[in-house]
C-alpha cells in the first residue's frame, strides 16, 4: 500500500509544502518578530555599553519565552543522594539513591524538575505537578491545580500557580508552607523556610528564621535559591546577595557577576557570565570544588552538586555523586521569522531553514542560549552574553552590539536586547522611535515592525514607537511575558490570561479566554499555549497561521505568517505559510523512506534505520538496519542487503510473519504483503480476503499491495491486478508500464512515456489522470501524488488534511500513506504533509 517504485528497494517519501495553507506542519520553538519595512534613514548603531552584568532566565531561549519559567533548578536538579534532569523531549532521567523511589523515572513529559532530599517533584507539560519518593508529611502528595514553576525542599514543596500565587504543601513545623499573598515569578523551598521573587522583583521569605534566613534583602532580584539555613538571590545586574547561616562561608557574597545561583546545605554554587562555575562554603567531600568546563545551569544539595554543561551533558561531583546515563539534556527552542526559521539545539548550536537571500539562515559558529529570527535577519545571545547578528543589515539591524545581554529580539529593520544590567538597548531603523534605548530594569523585550515593547521587572509593560492604533500604549502591571506584531501587542498576565491592544481589524487583539503559559505574536495574529499544552490562535488566518496542529507543545513561536512549536515528543511542528520552505524544519538526511497508515520508516545516510509516527503495535520500532522499508497499516517490512525480508508490528493476519526465500522488492499493504523474489516470481502472505494475497503466475519487476487488492508490473511491462474489484481497482489496464501503485480502492500506473493512468474509485478525484510526465507515482487512501520529471510533486484527490497540497521544492522520491505523504528532497532531507493525528508528518531535527 503506498508508493511503489520499480527498483529492488522501497520507495522514499515526500516532504515539503507549497504555500501550506491547510492543516498543520512541522517545526521547533520560540518567538521572534518578523516584518516588512520601509526604506529611509541612516542606520542606527548599537548603543554603547552600560554597566554590564547579570543574565536572567535559563528558561528564556527566545524573545517570547515566558519569563516566569525561571527556577533555581530548571533542567538538572540535585537532591539529597539523587539527581534528576530533563531530556530534550521532555522526559525525565533520574539516578542515584532510590531507597524511597525518589530516583524512579516518571512516565510522561515535563517542563521542569526539582529534587528534594528524598523525594522529587516535576511540573508536567499540562501544568500539573507529580511528586514521588518518601511520603512523610505529605510532601510527595500531588497538589491540585496547575502551576508555572515548582521547588522541592527537604520536607515541604512550593509552587507558583498559573495565577502567580504561591501554594506550598508538606511539613509546616515552622511556617515554611504559610505562603504570603501577592503574585510571584519564582519560588524556592529550603529546609524549613521558603523564599520567592515577587512580580515586582522584591524577595519575600517565610518560615524558620533560626539563622536569619528569612531576613529579606532589599532591592530587585530575578532569581532566589533557598538552601538549608541560608539563601542567595541574583540581582538584575548579575551580582549575588546571600543571607542566613554563614558558618562555612556559604552565605558570603561572591564578587563578579552570575547568570544563575543555587544554595545547598553548607555551600553555594553559581554559574558566572562566562559559563564557569564558582562554588564557596563547606567542601567536605568536594561538593564545593569548582569544576572545569563551561556550564549553563548548576544545582546543589547536601553534599553533592550537579551542573548542565554547554554541550548538553550533565556532570556531578561531591559525596556519592553519580553521573546520569550519557546523553543530551536540556531544551530545544525555535524562532520563526519573516521567510526563515531558526532552531536552538539542546547543546546551544543553531540550525536555520527557509530563505537565505540575505544570509539570515546561515548557521553561526558557537553555542547560543537564546535565538531570535526577524524579518530578514537573525540575532542570538551567545552562552557567555554577547549578541551576534547576521543577515540583512540595511539599517544596522544586524550589527553586533557591544557588551553582555540576557535576551535579544530581532524585529523588522531594528533589533532590541535586554542588557545584563536590565536596561534595553535597540539598534537599526528608528523612523518611528521604535529603536530608542530604554532605561530601567527589564526582563524581556519584543521588537516589532514599527514599535517595541518591554516587560519591566515589576510586571509593567513599556512600549515605544508607532502608536497610531494604540499598539505602543504602556500597560499596567501583572504581566509575565509580552509579544509584538505589526500593529498590535499582546501580554501574558500573572493569572494566565492574555491581554492584547492595538489594531483589531482581523481580531488580532481579541484573544480567547482561558489560562495560558506562553504567548507568541505574529504579524496579524497571535497564538497562546494552554496549560494542557494545546495551542489556541486568533487573528488573520488566511495562510493557515491560526490553524495549529492537534498536538501538545512545550513551546511555541510565531513568525510573520507562520508559527512553529516544540511538541511534547521533542519534535518540531510548523503551520501557516511555507514560502521558501520556512515551515519545513531541517531533518536528518536519508537515502530511502516509506510511509504507511500512520507511520513512516527510512534509512539515513549514515546507514542507521529510523521510524516515526504511530507505534502502538511496534510498527515504528525497526529491529535491524535495513537498506529499504515498506510501511503498511500497522506493520512494517524491511529488505536486508542479502535479500531477506523481516517484518514487525501487528501480526493478526500473519502479515508480520517473515516469508521464506530471497527478494528483490517487497511491499506492505493493509493486512497483507507481496514481494518480488530474486527469480522474478511474486509471493504474497497475510490476509487473503478477495484473493488479494494469492500468488500470481509468471515473473514481475515490481509489485504493490493495496487495501484489498494487489497490482504488479510483469516483466513485459503489462500490469496485472487481483483481489477486491468493486470499484474497478483490480481491473487490468492496457499498455506498457514501469511502475504501479495500489491504494485503498484505486490504482495508478506509470506508463513508459512518463504519463500516468489511474483507475478505480474516483469519489475524491484520486483516480483522475494528471497531465504532464512523471518518474514515480503513489496511491494512498483517497489521494494520489506523483513525482514529476522536473522533480516537483503533484498531488490530487481528497485534501481535507492538506494531503493533496503540492509541496514546495524538488524531490528525488515520494511515498504516499493513507492520509499523508512524505518526500525525499534533493538535499536528502525529508518533508511530510497531510494528516498528523499520530505526529507522522514530524521528524526529529537534524543532529
Amino acid at each position: 500500500m503506498l508508493m511503489h517504485v520499480p527498483t529492488g528497494l522501497i520507495l522514499p517519501n515526500l516532504r515539503e509544502g507549497g504555500g501550506r495553507i491547510l492543516g498543520p506542519w512541522l517545526a521547533l520553538t520560540m518567538v521572534a518578530m518578523p516584518l516588512l519595512g520601509c526604506l529611509g534613514e541612516a542606520p542606527r548603531a548599537p548603543g554603547a555599553e552600560g554597566s554590564e552584568l547579570a543574565t536572567v532566565s535559563q528558561g528564556v531561549r527566545d524573545d517570547d519565552a515566558p519569563t516566569n519559567s525561571l527556577s533555581d533548578d530548571p533542567i538538572v536538579s540535585a537532591g539529597g543522594g539523587h539527581a534528576c534532569a530533563l531530556r530534550p523531549d521532555g522526559t525525565v532521567d533520574c539516578w542515584g539513591s532510590n531507597g524511597n523511589g525518589q530516583s524512579a523515572d516518571p512516565e510522561g513529559t515535563f517542563l521542569q524538575i526539582s529534587a528534594g532530599t528524598d523525594h522529587t517533584c516535576g511540573l508536567r507539560t499540562d501544568g500539573t505537578v507529580d511528586c514521588w519518593g518518601k511520603l512523610e508529611y505529605g510532601k510527595s502528595t500531588d497538589p491540585a491545580g496547575t502551576f508555572l514553576q515548582i521547588s522541592a525542599g527537604d520536607y515541604h514543596n512550593c509552587g507558583v500557580r498559573t495565577g502567580g500565587t504561591v501554594h506550598c504543601w508538606g511539613w509546616n513545623g515552622e511556617g515554611g508552607i504559610d505562603a504570603p499573598g501577592g503574585t510571584f515569578t519564582q519560588v524556592s523551598a529550603g529546609f524549613a523556610f521558603t523564599c520567592g521573587v515577587m512580580s515586582h522583583g522584591a524577595i519575600r521569605c517565610w518560615g524558620s528564621n533560626s539563622h536569619g534566613q528569612t531576613d529579606e534583602p532589599l532591592g530587585t532580584f530575578v532569581q532566589v535559591s533557598a538552601g538549608t539555613f541560608h539563601a542567595c538571590g541574583l540581582k538584575p545586574d548579575g551580582t549575588v546577595d546571600c543571607w542566613g547561616k554563614n558558618s562555612h562561608g556559604e552565605a558570603a557574597d561572591p564578587s563578579g557577576t552570575f547568570i544563575q545561583i543555587n544554595a545547598g546545605s553548607g555551600h553555594t554554587c553559581g554559574v558566572r557570565t562566562n559559563g564557569a562555575v564558582d562554588c564557596w562554603g563547606a567542601n567536605e567531600t568536594g561538593e564545593a570544588a569548582d569544576p572545569s568546563g563551561t556550564f549553563t545551569q548548576i544545582s546543589t544539595n547536601w553534599l553533592n552538586t550537579c551542573g548542565l554543561k554547554l554541550d548538553g551533558s550533565v556532570d556531578c561531583w561531591g559525596s556519592g555523586s553519580q553521573d546520569p546515563t550519557p546523553g543530551i539534556f536540556g531544551r530545544v527552542a525555535v524562532s520563526a521569522g519573516g521567510e526563515h526559521t531558526c532552531g536552538l539545539r539542546a547543546n546551544g548550536t543553531v540550525i536555520c531553514w527557509g530563505s537565505n537571500v540575505h544570509g539570515q539562515s546561515a548557521e553561526p559558529i558557537g553555542a547560543y542560549r537564546q535565538i531570535s529570527a526577524g524579518r530578514n535577519h537573525t540575532c542570538g545571545v551567545l552562552h557567555y552574553g554577547p549578541v551576534r547578528c547576521w543577515g540583512f543589515n540595511s539599517d544596522g539591524q544586524a550589527a553586533d552590539p557591544s557588551g553582555g545581554f540576557t535576551q535579544v529580539s530581532a524585529g523588522g529593520l531594528h533589533t532590541c536586547g535586554v542588557r545584563t544590567n536590565g536596561s534595553v538597548d535597540c539598534w537599526g531603523r528608528n523612523l518611528e522611535g521604535q529603536a530608542e534605548d530604554q532605561s530601567g530594569s527589564y526582563t524581556q523585550v519584543s521588537a516589532g515592525y514599527y514599535h517595541s515593547c518591554a516587560l519591566r521587572a515589576d510586571g509593567y509593560v513599556n512600549c515605544w514607537g508607532h502608536n497610531v492604533e494604540g499598539q505602543a500604549a504602556d500597560q499596567g502591571g501583572n504581566f509575565t511575558q509580552i509579544g509584538v506584531g505589526m500593529y498590535h501587542s499582546c501580554g501574558l498576565k500573572t493569572d494566565g490570561t492574555v491581554r492584547c491592544w492595538g489594531r483589531d481589524a482581523d481580531n488580532q487583539s481579541s484573544p480567547p479566554s482561558g489560562t495560558f503559559t506562553q504567548i507568541a505574536v505574529g504579524e496579524y495574529y497571535g497564538c497562546a499555549l494552554r496549560v494542557d499544552g494545546t495551542v489556541a490562535c486568533w487573528g488573520r488566518g488566511d495562510l493557515g497561521e491560526t490553524s495549529p496542529p492537534d498536538a501538545t507543545f512545550l513551546q511555541i513561536n510565531a513568525g510573520a505568517t507562520h508559527a512553529c512549536g516544540l511538541t511534547t515528543e521533542g519534535l518540531m511542528a510548523c503551520w501557516g505559510a511555507n514560502h521558501s520552505e520556512k515551515a519545513a524544519p531541517q531533518t536528518d538526511t536519508f537515502t530511502h523512506i516509506s510511509v504507511g497508515l500512520d507511520h513512516g520508516c527510512g534509512k539515513k545516510t549514515d546507514g542507521k534505520s529510523t521510524c516515526w509516527g504511530r507505534n502502538d503495535h511496534g510498527q515504528a520500532a525497526p529491529t535491524l538496519g535495513y537498506p529499504s522499508f515498506s510501511a503498511g497499516n500497522l506493520h512494517t517490512c524491511g529488505l536486508t542487503w542479502d535479500n531477506l525480508v523481516y517484518c514487525w508490528g501487528d501480526n493478526s493476519e500473519n502479515q508480520a510473519t517473515d516469508p521464506p526465500g530471497a527478494y528483490s522488492q517487497v511491499d506492505a499493504g493493509s493486512f497483507h504483503n507481496c514481494g518480488v523474489r530474486t527469480d522474478g516470481s511474486v509471493h504474497c502472505w497475510g490476509s487473503n480476503t478477495s484473493g488479494k494475497a494469492t500468488d500470481p503466475s509468471g515473473t514481475f519487476t515490481q509489485v504493490s499491495a493495496g487495501g484489498s487488492h494487489t497490482c504488479g508490473v510483469r516483466t513485459g511491462g503489462a500490469v496485472d491486478c487481483w483481489g477486491y474489484n468493486a470499484f474497478g481497482q483490480a481491473t487490468d489496464p492496457s499498455g506498457t508500464f514501469t511502475q504501479v501503485s495500489a491504494g485503498w480502492n484505486h490504482s495508478c500506473g506509470l506508463r513508459v512515456d512518463g504519463t500516468v493512468d489511474c483507475w478505480g474509485n474516483n469519489g475524491s478525484g484520486q483516480a483522475a489522470d494528471p497531465s504532464g510526465t512523471f518518474t514515480q507515482i503513489g496511491a494512498g487512501r483517497d489521494h494520489t501524488c506523483g513525482l514529476k520529471t522536473d522533480g516537483t510533486v503533484d498531488c490530487w484527490g481528497n485534501n481535507s488534511y492538506g494531503q493533496s497540497a503540492d509541496p514546495v521544492g524538488t524531490f528525488t522520491a515520494i511515498s504516499v500513506g493513507a492520509g499523508f505523504s512524505c518526500g525525499l528532497k534533493t538535499d536528502g532531507t525529508v518533508y511530510c504533509w497531510g494528516e498528523d493525528d499520530y505526529h507522522q508528518i514530524w521528524l526529529p531535527l537534524a543532529p
